[in-house]
């Protein structure tokens, strides 16, 4: 619910009347509007929080498979190190980067989608 700033911790619903002058009472945004925002800013919450979980799950992979996978941590692969090695090395940022690419692209397209309307 929108409110307005009336002054010293005097807060109120806006467009309910009162004595106080029209120039204080006055709403800024339109209902389209705020529509439109509160549309933008569920699809943009839903995109962060996909990626943000797959984040989370690739992170926690890694560990995962460093205690529970021998195969994971001791068997050499490249230069006598591990796959484990490997993947915390480059393989993990590899990842990272591709995933910040693909949020770009979907971030930027849902723009682009929002902002014809």
């Amino acid at each position: 619910m929108a409110t307005t700033n009336l002054g010293k911790n005097v807060v109120q619903p806006i467009g309910h009347q009162s004595s106080v002058p029209a120039s204080l009472n006055t709403q800024f945004v339109s209902t389209q509007e705020l529509a439109e925002v509160e549309k933008s800013f569920s699809a943009q919450k839903k995109l962060s929080f996909t990626f943000g979980a797959y984040f989370f799950l690739i992170t926690l992979l890694i560990p995962f498979l460093s205690i529970t996978s021998e195969w994971w941590y001791a068997t050499p692969i490249v230069g006598g190190l591990s796959l484990n090695f490997w993947t915390t090395l480059l393989l993990f940022h590899i990842v990272y980067w591709l995933m910040a690419f693909v949020f770009v692209k979907k971030a930027n397209k849902l723009d682009e989608i929002l902002n014809k309307k």
